[in-house]
């Protein structure tokens, strides 16, 4: 049995933890082995993430002393809190590849910018590339323009040169 105290000192934990994260991702670990579950942490921590095992009623009480409905917060069987403190993608990817190789280890669903999302929207979440990705993406797609024009400007150059070349011929000959 935890005391009151222990309790208080936990939902402070969990709220300052929810307040910080960009996300949190919940997930029923029931049946996990403890090497499993250390798995999952050090996964996390690679990302900036940290993963907190709770229990739901405590949850509810952070949650609710934050200002979410207990009715929008999917929490059930043995509850692990997945908290993204810096790229929620990332922490949705390694989630979702731990729940592939792991049975027992079912999603639940997430916060994300205050907002609930359930677990087929974490999944989606989970399969966006990741931030580096997009952003090699976005400057290909803003330097091929550039690209195509210098070599068009190169051709009619070249074009130039090749005209130019001729008549310095003709005129000697």
């Amino acid at each position: 049995m935890i005391s009151k105290e222990k309790k208080k000192q936990i939902i402070e934990s969990l709220s300052n933890r929810v307040k910080e994260a960009k996300a949190v991702y919940f997930a029923d670990y029931s049946g996990l082995k403890t090497s499993e579950m250390t798995q999952l942490r050090q996964d996390l921590r690679k990302l900036i993430g940290q993963a907190q095992v709770a229990k739901k009623t405590l949850a509810e009480i952070a949650f609710k002393k934050l200002g979410y409905k207990k009715d929008k917060i999917p929490l059930a069987g043995s509850l692990v809190l997945s908290f993204a403190f810096e790229e929620p993608i990332g922490v949705a990817k390694a989630i979702k590849n731990f729940a592939d190789k792991n049975e027992k280890f079912q999603i639940l669903g997430g916060l994300l910018e205050g907002s609930f999302l359930g677990r087929e929207e974490v999944e989606r979440l989970a399969k966006i590339p990741s931030k580096e990705i997009l952003l090699s993406q976005l400057l290909g797609s803003m330097n091929s323009p550039i690209q195509r024009l210098t070599f068009s400007l190169e051709g009619n150059i070249q074009k130039l040169l090749f005209c130019l070349n001729a008549l310095k011929e003709k005129n000697k000959g």
